[in-house]
């Protein structure tokens, strides 16, 4: 992250600090993801709230004062919904402590997927919304589900090969995107 960071920074045109702090949060959970215990781990959640808010903040920012249908938005939320329903009904008997705690995760993440396709409602990064955002966010969503099936049923170790790369790949794509919009020129909405 510290590299992808530097990346973005080096970037032609003006990145928008939430990114930066988005990023930040995605650092600090990993390495509270690193320690064991659930304190850490529910930290480590915390942080990544912090990422989803951020990467929110920025999606939502560039779909503002461009209109879409209703049906588009409702698919994304329909599929976010079938997914993550099927992800916590698998797991609800293990969450144990957790379940409020991983619902309000599931709630915010898939907050940041919908907000991420409904960048396609802006025509100047719509490229960049279906080559980077939507792809990013929905490898997000993957790694996220992988991590949380694998830590409360499967206690697998070699899922982890499967969560990291699922998740490497997705910060990749998001700042692909992060960077082919600062570059683009077609800034014409302030999302600082």
């Amino acid at each position: 992250l510290p590299v992808l960071m530097g990346y973005l920074y080096a970037s032609e045109g003006k990145s928008s600090p939430v990114l930066y702090l988005g990023l930040f949060c995605s650092f600090l959970g990993d390495l509270l993801l690193t320690r064991s215990g659930e304190l850490f781990f529910l930290l480590g959640m915390l942080a990544f709230i912090g990422t989803h808010l951020c990467n929110s903040w920025f999606f939502y920012r560039l779909q503002k004062g461009h209109p879409g249908k209703p049906r588009n938005l409702a698919l994304a939320v329909i599929v976010l919904l079938l997914i993550s329903g099927q992800i916590f009904y698998y797991l609800n008997d293990q969450l144990g402590t957790f379940r409020v705690p991983i619902l309000v995760y599931m709630v915010i993440i898939c907050t940041m997927a919908v907000m991420a396709t409904q960048t396609l409602l802006n025509p100047a990064v719509q490229k960049i919304a279906v080559t980077c955002f939507i792809p990013g966010a929905a490898l997000f969503v993957l790694s996220d589900g992988l991590l949380a099936i694998n830590k409360f049923t499967w206690h697998n170790r070699w899922a982890d090969i499967g969560v990291m790369l699922t998740y490497g790949l997705a910060q990749y794509c998001l700042v692909q995107g992060f960077t082919a919009y600062a570059r683009s020129g077609t800034q014409q909405l302030q999302t600082d």
